[in-house]
């Protein structure tokens, strides 16, 4: 076990590279592994920071955390509107942070989004993994712009996790 928390960094393997428009599901559910001490664990997450290729001032991103890796119903870059209030429900959305493309740091050919640019900055985003699990699943949905993804490899995560006794 890693002291007081873990640096947990994640490319998804599903992105497509294509236009996505808003409402689309950038990537669906991707585990982050060992973010809580232990199984059915709690953690504070601090810091969240996202290099996107292609993203411009006009990509608001919105990162969705889950407790367990059922489908969110459709696969990336299909609408996340099309996913019904008991997929959601299943899905079981444990927290989210929202990042607005015009306040994120323009970096090569992409944006840098951090957690700076949200809300949470002073105020981390308490996560509770499932009975079990020391693993929580994130996704992605863009909420605003039209974010063309240059390639398969276009985004890379980084989550900062405090550990809680």
């Amino acid at each position: 076990m890693y002291p007081g928390g873990n640096l947990v960094k994640l490319s998804p393997s599903d992105l497509v590279a294509a236009a996505h428009t808003a409402g689309d599901v950038i990537f669906a559910k991707a585990e982050l592994k060992s973010v809580v001490p232990s199984r059915g664990g709690c953690s504070l997450l601090h810091t969240a920071t996202a290099f996107v290729e292609g993203a411009a001032s006009d990509d608001d991103l919105m990162l969705l955390f889950f407790d367990n890796s059922t489908d969110l119903g459709e696969p990336a870059a299909d609408p996340a509107s099309d996913i019904t209030a008991d997929e959601f429900r299943t899905a079981s959305c444990i927290g989210a942070i929202k990042w607005d493309g015009a306040t994120a740091t323009a970096v090569a050919n992409g944006l840098l989004y951090t957690d700076s640019d949200s809300d949470f900055k002073t105020s981390p985003v308490f996560i509770k993994a499932a009975d079990g699990e020391t693993s929580i699943w994130v996704a992605c949905v863009q909420y605003a712009g039209t974010l063309d993804l240059t390639d398969t490899d276009s985004m890379t995560l980084t989550f900062g996790f405090e550990y809680l006794g």
